[in-house]
């Protein structure tokens, strides 16, 4: 699979989440990195066969949403899925300093 949505800024790793607009954890987790000036990007599981493909991926064949990968898309250096917001922020943060 081709990983695209290569958003990172200076500090901050590359993040992907991969996950349903009518999905309230995706919303949350949305939310939550906008809230903190957080950049990401986000791939409909919906509407993107290769973003839903990935998803399954991670979850034995299910949908399941959202899966954030955080690093390099290729390699992420961690993958959280339907995290709380304290677990998003300890794995970006986990990540953000492995370099």
């Amino acid at each position: 699979l081709r990983h695209t949505a290569r958003v990172s800024v200076v500090g901050w790793p590359p993040i992907l989440v991969l996950g349903r607009d009518t999905c309230e954890d995706t919303t949350r987790s949305r939310a939550h990195l906008a809230a903190r000036e957080i950049p990401f990007a986000y791939r409909n599981v919906e509407l993107d066969a290769e973003a839903d493909a990935i998803n399954r991926s991670y979850n034995g064949g299910v949908r399941v949403t959202p899966v954030i990968l955080i690093g390099d898309p290729g390699r992420p250096g961690r993958v959280v899925i339907e995290p709380s917001n304290d677990e998003l922020d300890a794995a970006i943060s986990e990540v953000a300093a492995a370099g």
